[in-house]
């Protein structure tokens, strides 16, 4: 590959970003940060130029074009190294769970798997730190580091708009020092252990940049996939929903879909909106995404599928699979019982669901 070659942050731009193409991953910013190079930033879920000076400033190497899961290139070799055949991607075992734990069962969605693995990591010590998304007063979604099972609660339920999940990666000396303040073990900043939760087109980009070796994906130690079938932009999706509920943004307890969508007041009264209501407010990059359950991941999890009070769990990794394991042999969570006459067709009906999921997500 010639100099000429080489895509930049302005082919970055053509290519997705102008074309509103962008999912808003954060990874070209938090790669970049992390080189000290300090050329692009994010505003209003946009990666731009600081500077005019920045324009200038920008070494061309051309990995924030490379690791943007929006494009191309590397995708051959991702599919190869995650041993994707189909739209379901590498499967060891697909089945239904629910967490044990009450306090998880009161503020998670479902059942409460993400949590509870996330519980049993800092439990048992084999993470430092992990990647969630909470809301703010306004319940807008914002990617946060968390350092302790106790932050959890903040984190539990599902997202509906977008949260740079990426992002907080750009500094991770900051992350180290945020670690060692809470009296845990020091590490050098390489040395950190992440867990990392987010759509499928987060964890493609993670595994891209997992793929080329490089900073900041270096310090993820697991990542889990979330089911996701369309994500809203937030202004969008809250005029919408002020609409057709009269309920503000700041009164909103949580949101749920459930073929339509759900509004839960912080009173507790509970609101329906036709799904088909939101067309308006999906973000572009979804309508041409074709991964529902996050191929490019070590386990992928959802409501898909599942019966009431559990989430499916799909592990696709030896480290994935092994996780799950520990948690079921531990007690962290309890596996759905197939019924007797249903146990020979119950896993390739769970399998047709989900690529029937991934189809209409296409078409959409």
């Amino acid at each position: 590959m010639g100099l000429a070659d080489i895509k930049t942050f302005k082919n970055l731009e053509d290519d997705v970003i102008s074309v509103n193409r962008c999912c808003a991953c954060g990874a070209c910013i938090a790669y970049c940060e992390n080189q000290a190079f300090n050329v692009i930033e994010i505003e209003n879920y946009t990666p731009k130029f600081k500077t005019d000076k920045s324009v200038e400033n920008c070494l061309e190497c051309g990995y924030c074009y490379y690791i943007c899961p929006q494009t191309e290139p590397l995708l051959d070799k991702l599919r190869e190294a995650h041993l994707v055949k189909d739209e379901l991607g590498n499967i060891i075992d697909i089945f239904a769970a629910k967490t044990t734990n009450a306090k998880i069962k009161e503020v998670g969605q479902d059942g409460g798997i993400v949590s509870t693995i996330l519980t049993y990591l800092f439990d048992t010590n084999n993470i430092d730190a992990a990647i969630v998304s909470e809301y703010d007063d306004s319940f807008k979604p914002i990617p946060k580091i968390i350092y302790s099972k106790d932050d959890l609660v903040k984190s539990a339920g599902t997202r509906y708009s977008i949260s740079s999940n990426i992002l907080p990666l750009k500094d991770l000396t900051q992350i180290a020092e945020d670690i060692i303040s809470q009296k845990k073990r020091i590490y050098d900043p390489d040395q950190l252990r992440i867990a990392f939760i987010g759509t499928p087109c987060q964890c493609r980009a993670i595994s891209k940049m997992k793929l080329l070796n490089i900073k900041p994906a270096h310090v993820i130690s697991i990542v889990i996939g979330l089911f996701c079938f369309e994500n809203f932009d937030y202004d969008k999706l809250m005029d919408i929903l002020k609409s057709k509920t009269q309920t503000n943004p700041s009164d909103i307890k949580k949101t749920n879909i459930k073929k339509n969508f759900f509004v839960t007041s912080k009173d507790d009264s509970v609101k329906e909106v036709s799904i088909k209501d939101l067309d308006a407010a999906v973000r572009n990059h979804c309508h041409e995404c074709d991964e529902f359950v996050g191929r490019y991941s070590d386990l992928s999890i959802g409501a898909s599928g599942a019966p009431t009070g559990y989430s499916m769990i799909l592990t696709r990794t030896e480290k994935g699979h092994s996780l799950i394991d520990s948690l079921l042999a531990t007690g962290y969570i309890d596996r759905f019982i197939i019924p007797a006459d249903q146990i020979s067709e119950w896993q390739p009906k769970k399998i047709n669901w989900l690529k029937k999921m991934t189809s209409l997500k296409v078409k959409k």
